[in-house]
């Protein structure tokens, strides 16, 4: 694996940790709208880590906090 590689992979990594927990706040906060859209933003960066890491995608249940 190259650098480059490493480096991508470790950025979806960080991009993701912090859509998990913009979308945390904004569901603490009743921002319905904008907890679905990030929710969104991160299954879209999970499939984009998956890929980058070579992962065959798996259907799941997905961890939605209530």
């Amino acid at each position: 694996m190259s650098s480059k590689e490493i480096n991508e992979i470790e950025s979806a990594r960080f991009i993701q940790q912090m859509l998990g927990e913009l979308r945390v706040m904004a569901k603490t906060n009743n921002m319905d709208m904008l907890s679905y859209l990030i929710e969104i933003a991160y299954i879209e960066s999970n499939d984009q880590l998956r890929k980058q890491m070579g992962v065959k995608s798996v259907p799941r249940k997905r961890n939605v906090t209530s």
